[in-house]
């Protein structure tokens, strides 16, 4: 009998089995550091029932990828143990569980029929919450989150309001939109992820504001940057030029060196990580910038063009002046509320250290990225972790 519960599962997240056995391989490796042959076929046997009950390491990493706590929630069942038999019974626990929830709440919360500011600030509250979270959990933990709360937002554009707070809205519509993309992208949902920055563009647009739009198109574009589009990421941060504070026109200098990195134009990366910097030491009071720029720290700024030199550097298959300085600048000094940035920049800086020969020091950063990677579901950083340990010895 065909398995149509993990193929839904794979088809929601745009993945196709070369996608899911990628993913199925490098969770295999991280837990158990062996070499894991899955490929698209053994995916597409197990989405037709051929394979009905693959090895428990198999079956650990399909739960990991796509986030369920048991084996029935992938369509993989067996009778023979007593162990399935508690985990089917445990996933009926649940639909008991959601039907009765269903008998009670609203499938829809109302819309108020009229809209204030203090309504548009409360959605700026609660939008500020789901990044710190974000930033320290990984969309993978997030991005339903992020999804439903614009879903929500959106929905309040029915009420009746004045044309301030039209403005307001359309503003956190746009916020929450970069926030969902980013989720989005993070967990590995590149298709989701542009649709909802183009949705955020948009909002941004409509309520008139250059600083949303630059934040909006500036993660658009690093999404550009991650899938190999220099040209669009370069005219995304374009874009995001404006009445815009310092701290983001400094930002906009990295993701540009970012984008130039990929191009492999190391004067033009040298170039903007120099007008980054010089920028960003004329910002004097970080928070009274607009808030979606408080994570724009001096520490963020040595991760965005350290990761713009780990690009070149990858590019020219070359070691790159001042990449290993400036990672370990970031890496040392960013804290646990930024989980994601740092898991992300130590794998890396790990990765270059195994390629320079240095394995001392990079076992201690590996060490570091994976126990991070333990509190962090992210789709990029399970990239960067397995970057890491093909580059190991």
């Amino acid at each position: 009998m065909a398995n149509d519960v993990l193929r839904r599962l794979r088809l929601r997240r745009e993945w196709t089995q070369s996608d899911v056995a990628k993913r199925v391989n490098a969770r295999i490796q991280a837990e158990t550091h062996r070499e894991s042959a899955i490929d698209a076929n053994v995916i597409s046997r197990l989405e037709r029932g051929v394979i009905s009950w693959p090895d428990e390491h198999v079956r650990a990493a399909l739960r990991g990828v796509f986030g369920v706590a048991t084996n029935a929630e992938l369509g993989l069942f067996s009778k023979r143990t007593r162990r399935d038999r508690e985990e089917v019974s445990e996933s009926k626990r649940r639909d008991f569980l959601a039907v009765s929830l269903a008998s009670i709440l609203p499938d829809v919360m109302p819309s108020p029929s009229s809209l204030g500011m203090k309504d548009i600030d409360d959605i700026a509250e609660r939008t500020f919450a789901l990044e710190e979270w974000d930033r320290r959990s990984g969309g993978l933990a997030t991005r339903h989150l992020a999804f439903a709360e614009l879903r929500n937002t959106v929905d309040l554009t029915k009420s009746s309001m004045g044309p301030r707070v039209r403005d307001r809205l359309c503003g956190q519509i746009a916020n929450l939109a970069d926030l969902a993309a980013w989720s989005a992208f993070d967990a590995g949902q590149s298709s989701s992820a542009r649709s909802t920055f183009g949705l955020g563009i948009k909002a941004a647009q409509e309520a008139g504001d250059d600083g949303l739009l630059c934040h909006v198109a500036t993660g658009l574009a690093r999404q550009e940057i991650a899938e190999r589009k220099p040209v669009d990421a370069v005219a995304l941060a374009d874009m995001a030029m404006g009445d815009v504070p310092l701290s983001a026109l400094a930002m906009i200098a990295a993701v540009k060196a970012q984008a130039y990195a990929v191009q492999g134009d190391e004067a033009e990366v040298m170039r903007q990580i120099s007008l980054a910097e010089s920028i960003y030491s004329r910002v004097t009071d970080l928070r009274s910038e607009p808030r979606w720029m408080w994570y724009f720290t001096e520490h963020k700024l040595h991760g965005e063009t350290g990761h713009a030199l780990y690009l070149l550097a990858t590019v020219k298959g070359r070691p790159v002046s001042d990449l290993v300085s400036r990672l370990r600048r970031a890496v040392d000094s960013q804290t646990s509320n930024r989980a994601r940035s740092k898991a992300i920049d130590t794998a890396q800086l790990a990765t270059v250290l195994y390629r320079q020969g240095a394995r001392e020091e990079a076992e201690h950063y590996a060490r570091t990225a994976t126990d991070l990677s333990t509190v962090v579901r992210s789709a990029r950083l399970d990239a960067a972790l397995a970057e890491m340990r093909r580059a190991q010895p």
